[in-house]
């Protein structure tokens, strides 16, 4: 006969939500809380939206569908309004928040923009208490204003001893959100979000970075969201023939925001507006990049060891991939959690390499088992016909493994000629990559293989500064709540994005 089913048996703790499924509003939670699916057979092959939007994973919150019944005997309340605990508990020099990725942490951060407010970074223990790496550390706010502030945002603060742990400042940095005029649908909810967790912001077009040369004296963070336009209509702008096309607010237009005007939509930033962007970030800015503003980046030379990588076929369409931590020391992914899933419109990722026009991660990573080399097809020998074959024992030494999140290490002929070998100090760091190809899928439409394991969000050090690339959209239609913070993670430390980071000796 059949074997029996499998049965798993697990306890949660008291507080879980339970969604009941024994209810006429049964068949909603099942689209927003459980996964989707297309299947690539499908005879539509391009569908017209996203395929995925599992909340779940969006939110980075932990779901089970329970199968049951029993569960519905669990003495429950019904839940009216969630209200998450907060305040501050203790006595003591500081106050300490534990890092776990909540936005309400940005919010808290700009409401007491001139407090004293530190990352640890490294975790640590206070009182029993266990705090993730870059957790706040914060002086100089009265603790019955704290107390306010984290009950009014769910936030658990802990007043005790200073801990012994290295720290940098977390900053209120002054932020400009950039865009173009060729299209600001998919940026503006990159707006919504930053106004829902009250990070405030300058609203500038990618006009305005040719009429201000020192860009560094008014901003730390230029944000350049997933913007309209090609690299090169970045630049260029819209056709200029024919006669302006302004929008502004006139007797005839007199509902058009005032926030945001122009005489002529149809310029771009211009050669101009490129330098002093790139003065910005070579004085100390950060430049935050997504989608087309990271090909933007890539093409205009912003991201030095940085390259799209290019499947020769890959089919997403608006889906959820997950992701795993690569260096969990860098700013960017504090309090992010491993395994998180990311937003991917069409399945972007990148490469990266330590030389410049170089490419990335080998094929030794992602077959599992790959030779060393990665020559030839499976079956032939691994050397290089007329040349003495590589010792088994010490190929490994000779001709490194690296992943396709990895940059291929230098090798000494290269250093005869070190022209166009990126210093240490310059090249690209990864935060976080795709996951296995086998785990890479949580919700919509996946076929094909090769951005498995790839790199998901790149730091490129870029002199004093540093241009940060998303091939993920992490602030998307209001859904992916659970990636917000890598953006303001990468805003809060924004002149200590090099913390925790450990340099190749050569």
């Amino acid at each position: 006969g059949a074997a029996p089913a499998a049965t798993e048996t697990r306890e949660f703790p008291a507080g879980s939500y339970i969604i009941r499924m024994d209810q006429p509003y049964a068949r909603i939670a099942d689209a927003l809380l459980d996964h989707q699916y297309w299947s690539p057979n499908d005879p539509q092959k391009t569908p017209y939206d996203d395929t995925g939007w599992s909340f779940p994973e969006n939110f980075a919150v932990q779901t089970v569908r329970v199968t049951d019944v029993k569960v519905l005997d669990v003495p429950m309340t019904r839940v009216t309004d969630v209200n998450p605990v907060g305040g501050v508990s203790g006595a003591g020099a500081v106050a300490m928040i534990n890092h776990n990725g909540d936005n309400a942490l940005a919010t808290l951060r700009y409401r007491f923009k001139d407090a004293d407010m530190q990352a640890a970074e490294e975790p640590f223990e206070s009182n029993g208490q266990k705090f993730n790496r870059g957790s706040f550390i914060i002086r100089g706010v009265a603790q019955a204003d704290l107390d306010k502030a984290t009950k009014e945002l769910g936030l658990k603060a802990y007043s005790g001893a200073a801990p012994s742990v290295k720290t940098h400042p977390i900053r209120a940095a002054r932020v400009a959100l950039m865009h173009t005029w060729i299209s600001t649908q998919t940026e503006g909810w990159w707006r919504l979000g930053f106004d829902n967790v009250g990070v405030p912001y300058d609203y500038i077009s990618t006009q305005d970075l040719a009429r201000t040369p020192d860009l560094k004296s008014k901003y730390d963070v230029i944000v350049f969201g997933p913007a309209g336009g090609t690299p090169e209509q970045i630049v260029e702008g819209m056709p200029m023939w024919r006669n302006p096309m302004p929008w502004k607010v006139t007797p005839e237009t007199p509902n058009i925001t005032t926030f945001a005007q122009t005489d002529d939509i149809r310029p771009g930033m211009g050669l101009t507006g490129l330098a002093n962007l790139r003065s910005f970030v070579e004085r100390g800015g950060v430049l935050i990049t997504c989608d087309n503003t990271a090909d933007f980046a890539v093409q205009f030379g912003f991201a030095r060891g940085v390259s799209q990588n290019q499947p020769p076929r890959l089919h997403v369409v608006g889906s959820l991939l997950r992701t795993k931590l690569v260096d969990e020391t860098s700013p960017i992914v504090y309090g992010i959690i491993d395994n998180l899933s990311v937003f991917s419109k069409t399945g972007e990722s990148f490469n990266i390499s330590n030389t410049l026009g170089g490419r990335g991660g080998g094929r030794g990573g992602a077959g599992g088992g790959a030779r060393a080399t990665g020559r030839g097809l499976p079956d032939d020998p691994d050397f290089v016909t007329g040349f003495p074959a590589l010792d088994p024992k010490n190929q490994a030494a000779v001709l490194p493994s690296v992943q396709p999140w990895q940059a291929s290490p230098i090798l000494d002929d290269q250093l005869r000629n070190p022209l166009n070998i990126i210093p240490p100090e310059q090249r690209p760091r990864v935060p976080l990559r795709f996951s296995e190809q086998g785990d890479l899928l949580q919700s919509g439409l996946l076929d094909g293989t090769d951005v498995a394991q790839h790199p998901v969000v790149v730091d490129a050090p870029y002199e004093k500064g540093h241009v940060v690339l998303f091939a993920n959209n992490p602030i998307y239609r209001g859904m992916t709540i659970g990636s917000y913070f890598l953006v303001f993670n990468t805003i809060l430390n924004f002149d200590n994005l090099n913390a925790g980071r450990k340099l190749d000796a050569r």
